[in-house]
């Protein structure tokens, strides 16, 4: 073999090791997924939250299982502007904006993974909606079991 075939076959060797190491990793990351609809928001100013947290077919999240990184989406059927933010352990943070229907985020990353996660929904300006709007969320968490 040519010393540029050598040269291809172990660059070639290498990135497809490169590629089995970052399945590895992403195999090792789980995940647990949210659906909820939020209470009718009424009233300008008066925000609501949801709360997100894994369930019992997540087996049971250990102390140690830490977050990994962050998806979170809402959407809703009304005129009506709403500000959402995603908070981790309360409605008053940290939390960050959900800029248009969606986020993803590694800012609560190493935090607890069994959460609880919020959206918090509020009415910025009703624009020829009315009351009551119900905003649907999803949250995802991926996360390690921190056994590292």
């Amino acid at each position: 073999m040519s010393a540029r075939g050598r040269f291809l076959f172990g660059a070639g060797g290498l990135a497809a090791g490169l590629m089995l190491a970052a399945a590895g990793v992403q195999a090792a990351d789980r995940a647990w997924t949210r659906d909820q609809v939020s209470h009718g928001l009424q009233a300008q100013g008066r925000a609501v939250a949801v709360s997100y947290a894994p369930g019992p077919r997540d087996g049971g999240l250990s102390r140690a299982a830490r977050i990994t990184g962050v998806y979170a989406s809402r959407d809703y059927d009304s005129a009506a502007r709403i500000a959402t933010r995603l908070c981790w352990g309360s409605a008053q943070g940290p939390c960050v904006p959900l800029r248009g229907r969606s986020v993803q985020t590694h800012a609560f990353d190493g935090r607890a993974a069994a959460g609880p996660l919020l959206l918090v929904h509020e009415v910025e300006d009703w624009g020829g909606g009315h009351p009551p709007v119900f905003v649907r969320g999803t949250v995802t968490v991926w996360f390690d079991l921190g056994l590292y």
